[in-house]
């Protein structure tokens, strides 16, 4: 009898311990809660640093005609910022319970991601204006380089739209369902 009572109390222990734990994990929470929380802890610190980024990407341009550092500040500055800002929502991604807000958050990842490869591609564009800045005539092998990274950059940008749009209408969908 003592030993069936054991394990009785035992057994109840376990399944409490298994259905303890903080709200974020539970799978109860709701779709508008789970969004408001996400809106408030990814989409709106990835909208304030979409405009720093804008600034970032503005100066970027203005000093376009000074390849050595037009390259340092995309590798050193650029794109250690988006990926910063990429790490907002991959460290997101663990907590969310609800599909819908996984899903916006697999393709707010997307985005990112798709941003960040085409910022890789414009720091191989840009260094190969400071290994060419000196010389007098670019190869024809550095000139179809140049064209082909150019050619992989402007496909990222129409998936980077693409996925854009997507990410718009996911976000859509779920204000509307408020």
């Amino acid at each position: 009898m003592k030993r069936s009572l054991f394990l009785v109390g035992l057994l109840a222990v376990f399944l409490a311990a298994c259905s303890s734990g903080t709200g974020a994990e539970s799978p109860n929470i709701s779709v508008e809660k789970e969004f408001e929380d996400y809106r408030k802890n990814v989409l709106e610190p990835l909208d304030e640093r979409s405009f720093e980024f804008a600034e970032m990407f503005n100066h970027s341009a203005s000093i376009i005609e000074q390849p050595e550092e037009s390259h340092r500040y995309m590798e050193e500055e650029v794109i250690p910022f988006m990926e910063e800002t990429r790490k907002i929502a991959t460290d997101a991604h663990d907590g969310l319970v609800n599909e819908k807000i996984q899903k916006l958050n697999e393709t707010t990842i997307e985005y990112l991601n798709l941003t960040l490869d085409s910022l890789h591609k414009s720091a191989e564009l840009s260094a190969i204006d400071v290994d060419t800045a000196n010389v007098d005539t670019v190869t024809e092998e550095t000139y179809q380089k140049a064209v082909k990274i150019h050619e992989e950059n402007m496909e990222l940008q129409e998936k980077i739209d693409r996925t854009g749009v997507e990410m718009d209408r996911q976000i859509d969908a779920l204000v509307n369902e408020q």
